[in-house]
């Protein structure tokens, strides 16, 4: 059984709401002294999207892509923020927090994504959102960190092809089905999509690929099994978000020839 150890970070000031985003994200100030954009569980979706937020940023780490680092924060004194935390529930538990990047910026377009410096993980992102179901890539949760002019891939609440409402039954259904890309978002899906056309990608994209293959059952059951209990997934939802995961992650050659990706077999 592996348990899951929460920082000892915790939250000292809220700084302020950050006003777009349907989960009410906050910055927030914590005692490491550093900034985070905070999801906190009376968010108006619910838990369902910290959980998202979790598993995609862990298997976001696995699989080596540019995610900012995050924190696990338990909050058991909500109500002392009762007068800044304004439009979520007030209640306490586990908060997903994610780096704040105070000097960034949303990706324009095709040509600017050629110019950072990691311009590959433009590929390996896309690939990621398809097997993660994330039809939510929109212009401002793909962004450059100015400082060191590399692309940067947040916010993931919305994933698993039924965001904030996937369940055990609608989330069965898609395993073993047909990967439908028409809903992705189209801007940053055309934009991603256009770096194919540098076909030096191919290298780094076969030793991406070979990542994806090593993920297995092991992997994402330590991930699944370090989920908050606060956050309140059932052992069935677990069951079923791991048979999806590994039925996407198994299907990596399909998912490679819908893309027009070389580097599947």
């Amino acid at each position: 059984m592996v348990v899951m150890v929460l920082d000892s970070t915790v939250i000292v000031e809220i700084e302020r709401k950050i006003p777009l985003g349907i989960t009410n994200p906050y910055i927030v100030k914590c005692s490491d002294d550093k900034k985070y954009v905070a999801k906190f569980p009376g968010n108006p979706d619910g838990t369902k999207v910290l959980i998202n937020e979790y598993v995609c940023a862990k298997l976001a780490k696995l699989l080596g892509l540019p995610i900012p680092n995050y924190k696990l924060i338990q909050v058991n004194d909500i109500l002392k923020y009762k007068n800044a935390l304004v439009d979520i529930d007030l209640v306490n538990g586990t908060a997903f927090c994610s780096e704040f990047i105070d000097k960034a910026t949303n990706v324009p377009g095709y040509y600017v994504l050629t110019r950072t410096s990691n311009k590959y993980d433009a590929i390996k992102i896309l690939i990621f959102d398809v097997i993660v179901g994330n039809n939510d890539r929109n212009p401002g949760n793909l962004l450059i960190n100015l400082k060191n002019n590399s692309l940067v891939m947040i916010d993931h609440s919305h994933v698993f092809v039924y965001e904030a409402l996937w369940n055990e039954n609608n989330l069965s259904e898609l395993i073993g089905n047909n990967i439908d890309l028409s809903k992705m978002n189209k801007f940053n899906f055309n934009n991603l999509s256009l770096c194919l056309n540098d076909t030096n990608y191919k290298t780094v994209i076969l030793e991406y690929i070979n990542r994806i293959k090593c993920i297995d059952d092991s992997k994402i059951s330590n991930i699944l099994n370090t989920i908050p209990e606060d956050w309140n997934i059932t052992i069935r939802e677990k069951e079923v978000l791991k048979e999806f995961l590994l039925d996407r992650l198994h299907r990596i050659n399909e998912i490679c020839a819908l893309l027009n990706i070389e580097g599947g077999d």
